[in-house]
């Protein structure tokens, strides 16, 4: 299960330091207009106080200039990061209510439910493992929806699938098979029902230290606890400092510790570094076990990446992994393990060729929101190729284009997806083939690949470039999704640049246009693969690999 917190969203909604600048700037700005009774002043004052500036340093502020141009404003501000739901929890006089500066200072119906923003790459990363049926559970403190957004965006399913928790009730919610809690409140439902949620969103200190002796929260609290304690986690730019959560980790433990040693290990924190509050948790995560192990548990615990290419990494991965095992359940029999782990290596290859145009060839000459621009750009154009390659595969018909929607490849789990019936487990095993011998041919050099686009759907799914050949590669799961292809309409079987990948057998050819089985025979016609026949034609997969290029025309 992921624990997710505002790390995931930094690109997309203000940083803490910039949020308690707007703070700070709010009070200020309100001191200098008007304000007769002084509960601007004063609150500005006991916030300021908060940053440890000494009596003449606060005395010295000119408060008739903004924030920014402060001299001490790069002392203060960040000072308050580290204090930030202690300078929340400060009061506005009497006439404002207590979470004033939650509210109106930090402006959370704009800033974190407004419906402008748009997720980024780590909330489609999440998404896409949620659909996958990796990750049942996605723990969040924080307040916007993306991830949410992300989710509808990808599936037209989304309110079937997926159980939103922000109050106790909405874990009645029974059906899906998926889970987002947000256990410090949701901006989004604030700003739209404010009477019902306003009071929910979780920030300051007051409300941290007693949450979790609230009798409100008792459920929420428990149902966190076993989470905690029955599955594996990974942190993603969630600091884990907040007393709520670590009162919740140490509630967990109570009831059942987790054992060292660990592999896989039971906490992992997408971090570089580890801050003493990780290594707080991770002394309550593994109690008694953590005393003269605690230098090889911080090392089992330590990612040392952050949340966007943790991300993409194990989007990256996992499809190639669910790919790997049904490669295993199709060949193993036939050719053996070696056979196997040689079509699983070309697969990796792929995977890996593919995983260096997540970044920038030159990232260091890049401004930072160029080199995020780039990698949301490779992320749109993943989820975009993986949704046409597997609604051709599994229909033959092309999606919508730039849709945005994502097919999952399997709904849960390889091993679990492939004992039930209805899933081509076989189709989808000869599929990984086909695509490992793609791998080995850019591994190689023997060509080099272009993605397809759903917007430009006749030019394939890949096409496979050398000094000779562009061709368009179309990947069909049976003869029923290829005629659909060809109804639509898709290629041209005349067309000597497209080569038709089929994971079962092709049916025999219509009499009026005969042709062998694979191969060319010399007319001017798309190429055929048929992935069950040439493996039943074949005796290994460098064999498997000559009848490919033989197929198409390389």
């Amino acid at each position: 299960m992921l624990w997710l917190g505002s790390g995931i969203s930094r690109d997309r909604v203000p940083n803490v330091d910039a949020l308690l600048e707007r703070v700070v700037e709010h009070l200020r700005s309100n001191t200098v207009n008007g304000d007769t009774d002084g509960e601007y002043q004063a609150a500005l004052t006991e916030v300021l106080q908060l940053a440890g500036l000494r009596r003449e340093e606060l005395e010295g502020i000119d408060f008739s200039i903004a924030v920014g141009e402060w001299p001490l404003r790069d002392r203060i501000i960040p000072s308050l990061v580290t204090n930030y739901s202690r300078v929340l929890d400060v009061l506005v006089g009497d006439g404002n209510p207590d979470d004033y500066l939650v509210w109106t200072g930090l402006d959370v119906p704009n800033t974190y439910g407004s419906p402008d923003l748009e997720p980024d790459v780590e909330h489609y990363c999440i998404a896409i493992l949620m659909l996958e049926g990796l990750v049942a559970s996605a723990v969040t403190a924080n307040w916007d929806g993306l991830l949410e957004k992300a989710l509808d965006e990808l599936t037209p399913a989304f309110g079937s699938l997926v159980r939103v928790a922000v109050k106790p009730d909405d874990f009645r919610i029974v059906g899906p098979h998926m889970e987002v809690i947000k256990f410090h409140g949701c901006a989004v439902r604030a700003r739209d029902d404010e009477s019902e949620y306003r009071d929910l969103l979780v920030a300051r200190e007051s409300q941290i230290s007693q949450w979790t002796e609230q009798p409100e929260n008792r459920s929420m609290r428990k149902h966190l606890e076993m989470l905690y304690t029955d599955r594996l986690t990974l942190m993603l730019g969630l600091s884990a400092q907040d007393a709520n959560l670590h009162t919740v980790f140490a509630g967990a433990i109570q009831d059942l510790a987790w054992p060292w040693p660990a592999s896989p290990p039971t906490v992992v924190l997408s971090e570089e570094h580890l801050e003493s509050y990780h290594r707080n948790l991770l002394k309550i995560t593994y109690g008694s076990n953590h005393q003269g192990n605690a230098g090889a548990i911080a090392q089992s615990a330590l990612l040392g990446a952050y949340g966007k290419p943790t991300l993409l990494a194990l989007v990256l991965s996992s499809l190639t992994e669910k790919l790997s095992f049904l490669i295993g359940d199709e060949i193993g029999s036939i050719w053996g393990s070696a056979a196997v782990m040689q079509l699983r290596t070309d697969l990796l290859g792929l995977r890996d060729l593919a995983a260096r145009h997540a970044d920038p060839d030159s990232p260091e000459v890049l401004e930072h929101l160029e080199i995020i621009g780039f990698q949301r750009e490779f992320t749109a154009r993943l989820i975009d190729v993986a949704n046409l390659a597997l609604s051709i595969f599994r229909t033959g018909r092309m999606p919508v284009p730039g849709s945005g929607r994502y097919e999952p490849l399997s709904d849960r789990p390889a091993a679990q997806a492939a004992l039930n019936a209805d899933f081509p487990s076989k189709q989808f095993g000869r599929l990984g083939v086909a695509l490992a011998l793609i791998g080995r041919g850019l591994t190689s050099g023997q060509w080099s690949a272009v993605p397809g686009d759903s917007r430009a759907g006749g030019d394939g799914v890949v096409r496979l470039v050398t000094s000779e050949r562009n061709a368009r590669v179309f990947f069909v799961k049976d003869s029923n999704a290829l005629t659909q292809l060809e109804l639509q309409g898709s290629f041209d079987d005349s067309d000597e640049d497209v080569l038709i990948v089929i994971a079962d057998e092709e049916p025999p050819a219509q009499t009026r246009s005969p042709r062998s089985r694979f191969g060319r025979d010399g007319r001017a016609s798309a190429g055929r693969f048929s992935v069950a026949s040439s493996i039943a034609d074949t005796a290994s997969a460098d064999d498997l690999y000559e009848a490919f290029q033989l197929a198409g025309g390389f």
